[in-house]
């Protein structure tokens, strides 16, 4: 029987990759402010699509988007993402695993420029980080697969490669909060995101001697743990990355355009202090 147009058709809406990536762009460039908010965020669509030099490897990679968001009168306030997506088939989903997240992970970090066109990195730990204490963090990820008609795991490398990419990609975007001309006084901070299909993400906790606090739930956005450090000249450290379906992706946008909102109160809090590793 010939191939349809149909058939291609359903392949590249469930299948194709550069589909769900043009679908992610649209959730960034399609984006519906909160009517509530008066003084919305300005969202701008730095880039799609273009390479970098990874800073460890040294080796030219791709990213997907690069998206910036401030204070609509306010360029003071500063929030960068960088964005990869990888597509996935919500039969064989992505699973975080992971626990209660300890007070040691609990923390953020953002870059601050000051009138004397000097930056630092300042810190925001505890219950007042975006991060806070005991609520679940990722530790490791799972692909699941279908073997014998029974679900079973198929390792993490496919997903390693998107997350990874958008931590390389973020150091452009530290490094371009710290050193890009002109230096007004501005505050930064920089939140890696993966983005996979709606319904296809799920996490599973478990307790400190090894048994699972509840049932695997399905979730729209977790956050995991990273802890990666950023050659930009300053001590700067990506603590979490974000995995987010597309509804994730959304609410995560919408939390964002709302600036006052506890999301900015969080990220920028006037509890940080010096960041001395």
């Amino acid at each position: 029987m010939p191939i349809s147009a149909s058939d291609i058709q359903n392949v590249v809406l469930q299948e194709d990759d550069f589909g769900h990536e043009m679908r992610v762009g649209g959730i960034f460039t399609n984006f519906r402010f909160p009517t509530i908010n008066f003084l919305p965020a300005r969202f701008k669509l730095l880039q799609h699509g273009g390479t970098y030099i990874d800073p460890v490897t040294q080796k030219t990679r791709q990213f997907d988007y690069r998206f910036h968001i401030t204070k609509r009168y306010d360029d003071l306030h500063n929030i960068f993402l960088a964005a990869e997506c990888k597509n996935l088939n919500p039969d064989l989903p992505l699973l975080v695993c992971g626990r209660p997240r300890t007070d040691a992970e609990s923390y953020h970090l953002f870059i601050a420029r000051g009138e004397d066109e000097k930056s630092r990195i300042r810190k925001v730990e505890g219950p007042s980080s975006l991060y806070k204490p005991n609520d679940f963090v990722g530790k490791s990820l799972v692909r699941l697969k279908k073997k014998d008609n029974k679900l079973c795991s198929d390792g993490d490398s496919e997903i390693y490669d998107k997350w990874s990419q958008a931590l390389a990609s973020s150091h452009d975007l530290a490094f371009g909060a710290v050193y890009r001309k002109p230096l007004p006084k501005s505050l930064a901070f920089v939140m890696p995101l993966v983005v996979v299909p709606d319904n296809s993400l799920w996490t599973v906790s478990y307790r400190d001697n090894g048994t699972l606090e509840g049932s695997p739930q399905q979730v729209d956005q977790c956050e995991f743990y990273v802890d990666q450090n950023l050659l930009i000249g300053l001590p700067f450290v990506l603590t979490h990355i974000h995995f987010v379906t597309l509804k994730g992706l959304s609410q995560i946008l919408f939390e964002l355009a709302n600036t006052d909102s506890y999301k900015w109160d969080k990220i920028f809090s006037i509890t940080s202090s010096d960041f001395i590793p």
